[in-house]
């Protein structure tokens, strides 16, 4: 049985997870960053050749990145939002203390940005095999007929639900539906074209380190949203995620000045780089697409685990923070 402290806590994460992909922008960021990645091959018409290279690059360039966009505004909205219009005080009225709130806040907001990117893995599968360049080539006609089959179920499956909703009022909400449809149309390609093809003509599963890191990525950046949102307002809030977003992938050409002629960071560059964001750490997606133009780079599982620690001690720097900041707020 979960402890009473963990209860409120997954409540207030549930909701806060539930209104972030109810909310329009969530369907508006994964939308474009669908159709972006779904026509990555048509703009790498201008990389020389370069198609599978450009589908990853911009594939998993866009899931961060919009991934990134979704947590700022779902923390400013959810966290910012809710304080200045007094809704946190109303929460915080009840048995639920301002650490449950803010930790349930961080954990609604970061499986938010992350719903997007782990969304995103099917499609950027789909457009990524399209591209190949080993002889077993797949049948365009297996392929296109597995593509338009799936996204006929979906919009099929999705009409049902519609009709059901508007004209007898019964069923499930238009939001739950879509994402029945994606999920249906989702499993139809992989298992059709998983059976139809031929053995030497797999998925590129490798993506998923991408998709992993880009996590992990998002619940850096949320961790900084949800620290911000306790003391300013929303506009505030985003100005100053957005900055912090842009000094974690600046932060590396920032302590450059500091290495000397061995490459060895001195005192204060050492200082300067345990307190900065290193968010370029997260972007795995050159050693991915090297694949495409020479051969597979391979992902230490060393590296991964360091990454993953450190956004693990970081969300907690952050968090820590945001507590503190919280604290001695003034809700009333």
């Amino acid at each position: 049985m979960m402890q009473p402290g963990v209860k409120r806590i997954w409540a207030v994460a549930l909701l806060t997870s539930t209104e972030g992909l109810r909310q329009p922008a969530f369907f508006l960021l994964f939308g474009t960053a669908v159709v972006l990645t779904a026509l990555a091959p048509y703009i790498s018409f201008f990389s020389f050749s370069e198609e599978g290279k450009m589908v990853v690059d911009l594939g998993l360039s866009t899931a961060l990145t919009f991934s990134a966009l979704l947590t700022l505004l779902t923390a400013s909205s959810t966290i910012a939002d809710e304080i200045e219009g007094r809704t946190a005080l109303t929460m915080l009225s009840k048995p639920l203390r301002r650490e449950e709130f803010l930790l349930g806040k961080y954990l609604g907001v970061a499986c938010t940005g992350c719903a997007l990117a782990v969304l995103m893995t099917p499609v950027l599968l789909v457009t990524l095999r399209s591209q190949r360049y080993d002889i077993a080539q797949e049948p365009t006609a297996v392929f296109a007929f597995s593509v338009v089959s799936a996204l006929a179920l979906g919009f099929l499956l999705f009409g049902v639900l519609l009709v059901l909703r508007l004209l007898f009022n019964r069923g499930v909400s238009l939001v739950v539906g879509f994402w029945l449809a994606y999920g249906a149309a989702t499993a139809f390609v992989l298992l059709h074209l998983g059976a139809k093809s031929a053995p030497t003509v797999t998925w590129e599963w490798r993506m998923l380190f991408g998709i992993f890191a880009i996590c992990l990525h998002t619940c850096v950046i949320s961790a900084a949203a949800v620290a911000l949102a306790t003391r300013l307002t929303l506009v505030q809030s985003a100005v100053g995620t957005a900055g912090f977003f842009l000094l974690g992938h600046a932060s590396g050409a920032l302590v450059a000045p500091f290495r000397d002629e061995q490459h060895q960071l001195n005192l204060l560059g050492a200082v300067l780089r345990a307190i900065l964001p290193d968010l370029d750490q997260f972007n795995i997606t050159d050693a991915l697409a090297t694949a495409y133009i020479d051969k597979p780079t391979p992902i230490p599982w060393d590296i991964m685990a360091h990454s993953t620690l450190y956004a693990l001690l970081y969300c907690v720097a952050l968090l820590a923070l945001g507590f503190a900041l919280f604290s001695r707020r003034e809700l009333g």
